[in-house]
This record gives structure tokens, sequence and C-alpha cells, in this order.
């Protein structure tokens, strides 16, 4: 691999990773593979059907939702059984029997508009919108991920699992996911639930409008590459040049109907017999797949019903402040082209953008796209040509206060979807001035997060506030190292959560001074789990310290939505997850000075293109993360997120069930 996918320079346009230090990589070579000629191109990277053991509860035994008729002419397919949903809002989470030999399931709602036609058992919808379950996301291994080629070169050929002694890259086969989440249901509905025998294609990122991003190939080789198959040498094209954003019309124009988290891979030709082989496997990462309609193996038609949104949750009053993103006219616009002070100081540019309660950043971004659909907000973006820091970020048109009633908490409440990596991932900050009135200018902050890399960390911490602010950082990331205790492989954690407080500094005055280091500013909090990951949460603990379960890694999705529920105080900070408590970490009160805040939803990509290589990288002291199926494949260099029933209440007290024994003392 390039020397840059294992360090480069901590710049802000370039650099390493973003993330605590890492063990350097033990001496070591790849390990010599035989080549092998393939029989013909499978529908998937993986070679054995996914797992189907289920993966998450169904929270309190959800609700077994009622059969229901339809006069569709579907294909001939057994029962799939009981379907368990959960409603909420505008949405209903759908838990599924496990079928043998399913790659996927897929739901459509029974509307106006939708015809099925079967062609060779073969099902086609035309006019629906198709929400598909897609794979398990890992930071861990996965032999399943290697091609039935070699190219006889490290950059192109997949690692191997378990081939180094190590804990930290045993072979964690792929897991079909049995939940999945229907968004924009707004009324009692009738689902056709499918196990089908293929994935859901991958459609293409989805957006307001089609663009074509380039791909700059930075830090991972040169437009063409040498593979040697079957002892013959070929020069072959490592990436596309390009990879698109496409509009709804588009999607739909290609395959019958809109496709929601598809995430079958567009392959590289594996038919020796084709003009086109060897190709490179990277020849089409990012592109939509081939239309391809599935076989049908069970089959259950129900219906569903929403909670509804004509009343606030549990608890909200008018006085709060809440969105369920259910007014699809509410679409974001620009406010301005710059920032009011990063323009100059942190030397990106930045876009603001307004919807009626939330303050919207573009920061730097190659491209980026806010937009309302099926009752949340999303958001795409990819950083500045796949090597660069870049971010989007929401924030409410008005500060937040904390507490100041005795025993009460700042509650913030969202759902987003979270699967993180060193590099991408979606992060909670409370930033603040020192005096009352000096966090916004009006209804807008005054200055956007720039973050820059290492900004979360207690050393070596880079600035994000162009202002000097204090800030609190609730930050989840990829995992760690080694083997720990309380997760479900034996294995390091897929997640972790790195909470930094950075003290009030004065504010820079030039460009060079926005990124001289601040570290000592920076405190962190939390236990050390393991040396490599000092002060970070990766498990659960009890009362004794011990690890008994996981941070986030069952909730590494790329569609389904994770609710978080955050209570702040100047001296704590609880998180409830799907409403169970998983992490309380007492804090240091002195540092926290903030006057008032500014809450930030953040989603950060950091240099994708090094994210590229090292999830690939396979000497002796590396973890490759080929786990991490839609990433590789589908998504390398973007990032896709949304978020829904999103809110704060000012003043309020804990949840029933605390247990403040497991609350992580202050060091």
């Amino acid at each position: 691999m390039l020397a840059c996918a294992v360090a480069c320079s901590n710049s802000k346009g370039n650099g390493g990773k973003d993330n605590d230090p890492e063990p350097s990589g033990m001496a070591g070579s790849p390990s010599t593979m035989p080549t092998s000629t393939p029989t013909g191109a499978p529908t998937s990277t993986s070679t054995a059907p996914p797992s189907t053991t289920p993966t998450i509860p169904v929270p309190k035994g959800g609700i077994p939702a009622p059969e229901a008729e339809t006069t569709l002419t579907l294909a001939d397919a057994p029962a799939l059984g009981v379907v368990k949903y959960v409603p909420n809002r505008s949405s209903v989470r759908l838990y599924l029997p496990g079928v043998e030999g399913a790659k996927d399931y897929r739901v459509f709602a029974v509307e106006d508009g939708v015809k099925v036609s079967v062609d060779a058992k073969r099902e086609h919808v035309q006019g629906g919108t198709l929400t598909c379950a897609g794979l398990r996301q890992r930071n861990q291994c996965d032999n399943g991920e290697k091609l039935p080629i070699v190219y006889n070169n490290e950059l192109l050929d997949m690692p191997t699992c378990e081939q180094y002694p190590e804990d930290r890259r045993p072979n964690v086969p792929t897991q079909l996911m049995q939940t999945l989440e229907v968004d924009g249901v707004k009324e009692t509905t009738t689902l056709v639930v499918e196990a089908i025998d293929r994935q859901c294609p991958f459609p293409g990122l989805f957006g307001t409008r089609h663009e074509d991003v380039k791909i700059a190939n930075v830090d991972i080789g040169g437009p063409t590459v040498q593979a040697i198959v079957n002892n013959k040498s070929y020069m072959v094209q490592l990436l596309p040049k390009t990879f698109p954003l496409r509009t709804e019309a588009e999607i739909r124009e290609q395959y019958g109907s809109m496709i929601l988290n598809g995430q079958g891979p567009n392959q590289p030709t594996l038919d020796p017999s084709s003009p086109a082989f060897p190709e490179s496997p990277y020849i089409r990462v990012g592109q939509p797949a081939p239309a391809d309609d599935p076989i049908v193996l069970a089959r259950a038609v129900v219906k569903v019903t929403p909670t509804g949104n004509a009343t606030l949750p549990d608890g909200f009053t008018e006085d709060d402040y809440f969105d369920d993103f259910d007014d699809d006219t509410d679409q974001p616009k620009l406010l301005r082209s710059h920032d009011l002070v990063n323009d100059v100081l942190g030397g990106q540019p930045v876009k603001v953008y307004l919807t009626k309660k939330w303050v919207l950043y573009d920061d730097g971004n190659e491209y980026s796209d806010f937009f309302i659909d099926r009752g949340q907000l999303n958001m795409s973006f990819g950083d500045t040509a796949q090597d660069s820091m870049t971010n989007q970020a929401m924030y409410p048109r008005r500060p937040v206060q904390l507490p100041t009633a005795p025993d009460t908490y700042l509650h913030v409440t969202y759902e987003v979807q979270r699967n993180e990596t060193g590099r991408r991932y979606e992060n909670l900050t409370l930033c603040g001035s020192d005096q009352k009135g000096q966090t916004y200018d009006g209804d807008t902050p005054r200055a956007a997060p720039t973050p820059r890399p290492g900004f979360m960390n207690e050393t070596d911490t880079s600035r994000t506030s162009v202002l000097g602010w204090n800030c609190l950082y609730l930050i989840p990331r990829g995992g760690g190292y080694y083997a720990l205790p309380g997760g479900d492989v034996k294995s390091h954690a897929d997640t972790s959560l790195k909470i930094s407080i950075i003290r009030s500094q004065p504010a820079p005055l030039t460009p060079a001074d926005y990124d001289v280091k601040i570290a000592s500013f920076a405190t962190a909090f939390g236990p050390t789990l393991e040396p490599p990951s000092p002060l970070r949460w990766l498990r659960q603990l009890d009362s004794g310290g011990n690890p008994v379960g996981v941070w986030l890694d069952d909730q590494m999705n790329v569609w389904q939505r994770t609710r978080f529920d955050v209570f702040i105080r100047r001296d704590r900070v609880v998180f409830y997850v799907e409403g169970e408590q998983r992490i309380c970490q007492e804090l240091d009160p002195s540092l926290m000075t903030m006057a008032e805040g500014a809450l930030g939803f953040w989603h950060v990509l950091y240099h994708s293109s090094a994210e590229f290589t090292e999830m690939r990288r396979g000497l002796q002291g590396d973890n490759p993360q080929t786990g991490q199926h839609h990433i590789m494949h589908n998504t390398p260099f973007a990032d896709q997120r949304s978020y829904d029933n999103v809110g704060f209440r000012e003043n309020v007290k804990l949840p029933d069930d605390f247990d403040p024994s497991v609350c992580y003392k202050a060091k």
C-alpha cells in the first residue's frame, strides 16, 4: 500500500487519520495466494449467503402486524411468517423472520400506481418505492469480500482474515439485517414484505440534482495499475473517473421503482471469456448497479400504523424545540455563500442554509446536498478531492441554555444512522461564548464550525471555532484494536466514543494562528480500556468498571436510524440509545464555562482516499475493515445520512430508570 495510507502530514487539506494514535504496522509481507479461474460472476462479492441471525431484538416485543390482502399479481412464494413492528411518528421499523438463502429483504407499499409483473419467477415492481434491509456493517475483517480471482497486487487483492495471531482481525462473516425502517408512513398502510434471493441493487447516491463528482485518485494509486492474473500481466484502469449523484426520476427510470438502501454493488467483470476481463475490482465503485429483478423466497402482506405526528413527543411542550421534518415544503434555502468569520480565518468556503427551525452549513465540500424527503432531513456530501476534512452541520435557530435548576439537564433527542469509522462520523457538539448573547448573531451562530484533523484529541488538538469558544464534543468513532469482553464477537470494538472539553481560548487573529495546536486547552474524559485508545469509551461498563456490553456496535446501520437521548449538565453527560442507558460520564464542571450554547449536529468526512486504502490494508499490524461493505463498494468517497425527530428541552429530570452507580468518574 501507499505510504500516505499509513501516515500523511496533519495539515488542513491533507492529513493522517483523524483519530487517536495507532500502533505502527508490524513487519511482514502479504500471504502468497494461489491464482484461480472463476466460473462466472456472482451477484455479490460475498461468496456465501449472509447469516440470517437477528442482530437487534424487538423492543418490548413489538406489535405483530396484522395480515392484509392485495389485488397485485405477485409471484408465488411461501409465507414469510409473523412480521413485528415498532411504530414511530411517520415511520415504522419492521422486525422480520429469518429465511434460508435470503440475500435481502424488500418492502413496498400497496398504493396507487404500483404494478407487479412476473417473468420466469423473477418479480418486477413498477411505480413503487422499495425499501431494502441491506447488510450489517462492521469495522471487522470479512473473508467473504475476497473475489474468486487473484490479481497478485496488494492494492487489488483483499486481505485474508485470521492469517496473523492478533485479535484485531478475526473473520466476521456477513450478516443480513433482519430489521428495516420504512419512512413516510402517515396512516394505516398495507405493505408487501419479501425475502429475496439477491441484494437490492445500489441505485447511486440519491439527491436533488444530477451531478458527476470527479474521483481525484489521491493516495490510492495512478490511473492504471498492473495485475497478474493466471500468470498473465495486464494494465487495468484502477477507478472510474467520476461517481454520480442521482435524482429520484433517474432511479425510477432505470429500475421502474424508487430504491432506498439498495446495497448490491456494481461488480467488475469476473468472466474470463469477456473481452473486458480482467478489470480492477474498483472499476465500478460508486456506480449504480444494473437492474436485477429477484426471485421471491417468502412473503407477507401486512398492515402497519404509525403513531402519527398530531402531538409532540412525551414530555415536550410548545416552549421546547422539536422538528419531525414532515413539512416537505420547508426545503433548505441558501442564506449566504460565506460565513461571517470563517471565510477569512477558517480558510475554506462555507455556505449557510436555513429551514424554519435549522441553520445548515456546507463546510468546504466537493459537493453537498440538503433536502427534506419522506419525513426526514437528508444530508449527502463528499470531501474535496477525497483529500480533505469537510463537514455538514445542523444547528437550531436559537442558543440552548445549560440547566440552572438543581439536578436537571439539557435533554437532546434525535434519530440518525450510525455507521462510524475513523474518518466518517456523526457527532454532537455544544459550543458557546462565556458571555451571554455572544454565541448567536440573530438566529444563526456567529461562526460556522470548521474542524481540523484531531480536533477532539486531548493532545495535538486543533481548533473548530474561530472565536475561541468553550466546547463539549461527544464524538462516536470507529473502534479499537484489541479483543475486549462485552461484544458479540471475540474481537475489538466496532465503535467508540470520545468525550472532550475544549476550554475557552483567545480567538485567533490570522489563518496561521487558527491552525496552531491548542493542546493546553483540551481535556478528555472516559475509561482507558486498551492502551492505544486512552480515555475513550469502547464498551458499556458496570458499577465495577467491567466491560458488559457494546457502545454502538449493534447500531452500525446504513439506512435504519438510531434514537439517541443525551442528557447534559456541566458535570455529567448521559447517553440513552434506543431507550437504554449506555454511558454515563462525569465531567469537571469548572471546564464548562459557556454562558449559552450552539448545539451542533455534525456530519464529518475526512480524507476518504486514505480511508479507501486503510480498510483494505493487510499487513500484520493492521485490522482491515472489509466488513464495511457499503462504504467499500458504493460510497467510498461520499457519505449520506438522515435526521428525524430532532429537538431539545431545558431543565428536565433524568428518566426514572437512570442508574448513577455506573457513572464513570472524571480522572
